[in-house]
């Protein structure tokens, strides 16, 4: 039960020194749910003495670097060229999509087109008679 505590305090650590994401503590947790980790994270916000817990964190890991000023301006150039990346991706899978649905909005047109010329049922859907 203590080792189990102790491993939710180290990754909620990890998360809030910025070491590691939240999805990497979901990876390295083998956890489904993103709200798991955030729990751990509070948890960890209330232990007793929040300085201590982050002086723990940055004396046993190493890693003071990882929330130095150079380090969040590192990972903010990192999340700008990720999120320009996503913009240009999504405007790409927009294009596709819009070609996409030209080209099922021209066959629904054929389908119809060859199903009143040839008076057939291409698609076997039965269509209800107007009486």
């Amino acid at each position: 039960m203590k080792d189990r505590r102790a491993f939710m305090l180290q990754v909620a650590r990890e998360v809030l020194t910025g070491r590691i994401s939240v999805e990497e503590a979901m990876q390295r947790s083998q956890v489904k749910d993103k709200r798991t980790i955030v729990s751990w994270v509070k948890r960890a916000m209330r232990e007793r003495n929040p300085e201590k817990v982050l002086d723990l964190t940055l004396e046993q890991s190493g890693y003071a670097g990882d929330i130095s000023h150079h380090s969040a301006e590192e990972k903010i150039a990192k999340l700008a060229s990720e999120l320009a990346a996503a913009k240009k991706r999504n405007l790409e899978l927009l294009h596709f999509q819009q070609i996409l649905t030209n080209k099922i909005n021209d066959l629904e047109v054929l389908i119809h087109y060859a199903e009143r010329t040839y008076q057939i049922d291409i698609l076997h859907i039965k269509h209800k008679k107007a009486k």
